[in-house]
């Protein structure tokens, strides 16, 4: 057993590497023209009326998860439903703020980044009940994250590679946390749009845009990836240095670069939430070690975290639900990663190969397939692998969306679904 965990660990760490490799290969190149088509108003509301449906589905499923177990189904029924995990705390952020919420005598919460609970007390001004607001709030942001993302896929991929994008997306198996009150509908919102904005070049709006995602998730600070990636492919500063062309570098500095320091005011403003709290603009990573046991380390031992749980406790609830499928989500990532440094645009691969070890980077990995539902790269990529191959790609929707019906029941029912 122990020469078989060796193995994987290798194989594990090797995946990205070889798609790190083999999006440099490309990287020496120019860009693949992007073989997309025009988005207009009517795949907007095609892809608006989508996501609106799979909401719709979300909620339907959980009435009557909730009309067979209370036997009625009400509003309230219906929010305390979701009420799992973290949503539970988000809520109470938006209502009692940073300052009242306290447990143990102690700031926990601090860990958890405030745009989200920031926007659902915004909105509690015009709305009166803190439940309603943050589930409206999740499904606004995803109904917008859709439209961002099918029109970012049609100019790049095309409309057919679009709407294959988006049903892969709403089947994936950790998907339903988009209707929750969770984080992941503002994030991808955020940052698709400023993804999007990137790969338009307007490099002001996407630095601004980047800076609310940061303020989101952690996760933010991936967008820098791309921004580089779209910049040297753009204007090959190693060419203008070797002409002496100070013009022009001066120029991407002001224009292109000077804007990538906008993201950091997101990280900025949450630095100074918990000195303006505790007094400590990092308390926040005494919290994430002292209280909720994680902090950043190498894949490698993430993975290792994970192939240990199982291997010593494989029978048990938590690690058949919980880390057994994080470890299925990784090697189906990491193949795709592999495909998507071949088939998309370079800017794509680099966002996707940032999510992917950063969100496996974890010391204790719980929520990494909710993690990597906002790794858009990746439903992109698998959109493209089974462009010709129908067939593969009615079993892929699916099997997700099997797998999707079955987590979503597990969460509701208050199994240990991260």
């Amino acid at each position: 057993m122990g020469i078989l965990k060796y193995l994987f660990l290798c194989a594990g760490t090797a995946l990205p590497i070889a798609g790190a490799a083999a999006m440099l290969s490309r990287f020496k190149g120019d860009e693949t023209p992007a073989e997309g088509e025009t988005f207009i108003g009517a795949m907007a509301l095609q892809a608006a009326l989508f996501a609106l449906g799979y909401l719709a589905a979300v909620y339907l499923a959980a009435s009557l998860y909730c009309a067979v177990t209370a036997g009625h189904v009400t509003w309230q029924g219906l929010f305390d439903a979701f009420r799992k995990a973290d949503a539970a705390h988000y809520r109470n952020l938006a209502e009692l703020g940073y300052r009242g919420y306290i447990e143990n005598g102690q700031h926990l919460f601090l860990v958890f980044f405030p745009l989200y609970p920031w926007a659902v007390r915004a909105l509690h001004v015009v709305i009166g009940n803190w439940d309603a607001c943050a589930h409206l709030l999740s499904a606004c942001c995803f109904v917008g994250g859709c439209v961002v993302f099918a029109r970012l896929m049609t100019e790049d991929m095309g409309w057919s590679a679009a709407r294959r994008g988006l049903g892969l997306l709403a089947a994936w198996p950790f998907s339903f946390f988009f209707a929750g009150v969770f984080t992941e509908s503002l994030f991808f919102l955020l940052s698709v749009s400023a993804f999007t904005l990137i790969r338009r070049r307007h490099w002001w709006r996407a630095g601004l845009m980047g800076a609310l995602a940061v303020l989101t998730r952690m996760q933010g600070m991936l967008l820098v990836l791309p921004w580089i990636m779209q910049y040297w492919l753009d204007e090959r500063p190693i060419r203008k240095l070797r002409r002496r062309d100070w013009r022009g570098l001066g120029t991407d500095l002001i224009r292109r670069l000077l804007p990538l320091g906008l993201p950091a005011l997101g990280a900025g403003l949450y630095l100074a939430l918990n000195w303006a709290v505790e007094g400590d603009p990092f308390r926040f990573t005494f919290y994430q070690r002292d209280h909720w046991a994680q902090y950043p380390v190498m894949l490698t031992r993430c993975l290792s975290v994970i192939l240990n749980e199982l291997i010593g406790h494989g029978t048990d609830g938590f690690a058949a639900a919980t880390l057994g499928p994080e470890l299925a989500v990784y090697v189906l990532a990491a193949g795709a990663l592999i495909y998507a440094a071949r088939a998309l645009p370079l800017p794509w691969t680099a966002y996707f190969l940032g999510h992917l070890v950063i969100d496996y980077s974890l010391s204790w990995p719980l929520s990494c397939g909710r993690y990597m539902a906002c790794a858009f790269p990746l439903f992109a990529a698998l959109a493209a692998a089974v462009e010709k191959r129908p067939a593969l790609g009615q079993f892929t929707v699916t099997a997700f969306a099997l797998l999707e019906g079955a987590y979503l029941y597990a969460f509701l029912a208050g199994a240990p679904i991260y």
